[in-house]
């Protein structure tokens, strides 16, 4: 069992660093934030109709960095993280199947999703698309604390639609230790440009898992969550303009290697308040991880219906919003594939200083099962943030969407 969740973790940690790569690739300069693990058990129950010896399946195993290349070992490491995270209160994750009717799911296919993926699943007609798009994306509002709406438009369903699955997360915690709302204050935020906007600015001084990393040219900040094994990580560069060089390094280095290196300390920190919205068509960077079979009339998906017709993917969307500030973090992704037919030291140190005052990288992670969201900022949007909310909440989107075609 300890065996599987570290081939987990390692898989999720692979595509994670993929994912983000190809994603700064495509949007360099932008503010990004997104939901790796929710992509992966989206494309993973996709995954399910795929013969094992496929072509499609050896894509799809190797761009999603699946530890395996059996279905059934796939399913089964989804199958311990989804229980897992059954046990957390703060954390939902909930998947569905929705079938176009008078269509039948493949046996194994259905029973897999249900049992190892943990999904619902429900007849629908897609041909009412305006009734289909507002019954499946209440139910994804549902499971996200009404943070994920509008999830899939009518226009991405048809009477040639025949399956839509989709993953939801939702977290909702608080900091361990809250930061002051009387301590923050306005301050320069630095950016890459080297120019200044002026932002909220957090401040704590509290011992927290740091350090001083000097092969990434960075430091590095752990806040953990109350009640959980959930952290939100911090890796800012040493200098403003630090944040494209850190990228290209956190390519060979996992969240292991950084964490493991953490040691409590006694640290004064700044941290901006921000928001951040992306969006982003995934289409490009599944075909830049060689997912491409999945696009076009050579897709081999043939177990997930009774019916036999070819399947084809149209459009992968990935939608991501994030707001942080003092106490705590609320958070929610959701993925929907559619398819239509075609230790402590001795003494205390001298206090480190942590101060996010430019552009930093972040991932929201779990010590048993790895990353559940990450992004970086490098513009705070607006120059000065006055929201009052008491709570950092992250929401991520990603739409898979599938087409099936009669060829």
């Amino acid at each position: 069992m300890e065996s599987e969740r570290k081939s987990f973790n390692s898989s999720l940690d692979s595509f994670s660093r993929k994912l983000y790569n190809q994603l700064v690739n495509l949007n360099p300069t932008q503010n990004l934030i997104c939901s790796p693990l929710s992509i992966q058990t989206c494309v993973g129950m996709l995954r399910m109709g795929a013969e094992d010896d496929s072509d499609t399946a050896k894509e799809l195993d190797e761009g999603l960095s699946f530890s395996s290349n059996k279905a059934t070992e796939i399913a089964n490491s989804f199958n311990n993280v989804l229980a897992a995270y059954k046990h957390y209160s703060v954390v939902k994750m909930a998947n569905k199947m929705y079938l176009m009717k008078n269509y039948e799911a493949l046996k194994e296919f259905h029973d897999t999703l249900t049992e190892k993926f943990h999904s619902e699943a429900e007849r629908i007609d897609f041909s009412a698309n305006n009734e289909a798009a507002a019954t499946i994306n209440e139910w994804v509002e549902s499971r996200t604390n009404n943070l994920i709406t509008n999830l899939i438009s009518p226009n991405m369903l048809d009477q040639n639609t025949r399956l839509v699955l989709i993953n939801a997360i939702h977290f909702k915690g608080e900091w361990i230790d809250k930061f002051d709302e009387n301590e923050t204050r306005i301050e320069d935020f630095h950016l890459e440009n080297e120019s200044r906007v002026r932002v909220s600015m957090m401040n704590a001084s509290n011992k927290y898992y740091y350090a001083n990393l000097p092969e990434l040219d960075a430091k590095v900040l752990r806040l953990p969550y109350r009640n959980t094994n959930l952290f939100m990580l911090f890796v800012l560069p040493n200098i403003y303009t630090g944040l494209k060089q850190l990228e290209k390094k956190l390519q060979t280095v996992t969240l292991d290697d950084i964490t493991r290196k953490l040691v409590s300390r006694k640290v004064f920190v700044k941290l901006p308040k921000f928001k951040t919205e992306y969006s982003q068509e995934l289409t490009p960077i599944f075909k830049e991880l060689n997912i491409k079979k999945i696009f076009n009339s050579q897709a081999e998906l043939p177990k997930m219906l009774v019916v036999n017709e070819s399947i084809e993917v149209s459009h992968i969307i990935h939608k991501a919003f994030i707001e942080v500030n003092e106490e705590g973090t609320e958070a929610a992704a959701a993925t929907a594939a559619v398819m239509v037919l075609r230790s402590l030291p001795a003494h205390d140190p001298e206090p480190q200083t942590f101060h996010a005052d430019h552009p930093f990288f972040y991932t929201i992670y779990d010590l048993n099962h790895g990353c559940l969201f990450m992004g970086k900022l490098g513009l705070p949007e607006g120059t000065i943030i006055t929201d009052n909310k008491k709570l950092l909440n992250v929401l991520c989107m990603c739409v898979c969407v599938c087409e099936l075609q009669l060829l």
